[in-house]
């Protein structure tokens, strides 16, 4: 009986710890600059069907914010954004460039398109 409770709880642990470190990585944090760019950024690249396999991290540079992740095929995703509002946002995938715009309306699309 013990061995079956456990066979049922480890699976189930490992599965929760997986999909937590999934969410974190996705889960906005303080910088509302910064958390501009990132959450603009991952709403392109689910309007774009991009499949990740290492979610884009933002960090801040000299010339404003620039984002880095992987697809699961192993192309570079890579986004650079401006310093100042409306935060000017360039997005690549590999070689090809698949969005050029603001981050902001990224985001006032979005809110749109919710409601």
């Amino acid at each position: 009986m013990k061995r079956r409770v456990m066979a049922l709880i480890i699976p189930i642990a490992a599965f929760a710890l997986a999909a937590c470190s999934q969410i974190d990585a996705l889960a906005p944090v303080g910088g509302a600059a910064i958390t501009t760019v990132r959450n603009a950024t991952y709403d392109v690249l689910v309007e774009k069907d991009v499949d990740l396999l290492v979610a884009p991290q933002c960090t801040t540079v000299s010339s404003g914010f620039t984002c880095n992740g992987t697809t699961v095929d192993g192309d570079a995703i890579i986004a650079e954004a401006g310093p100042e509002a409306p935060y000017e946002l360039t997005i690549a995938v590999g070689n090809e460039v698949i969005f050029e715009g603001s981050a902001q309306a990224v985001l006032q699309d979005a809110v749109l398109e919710a409601s």
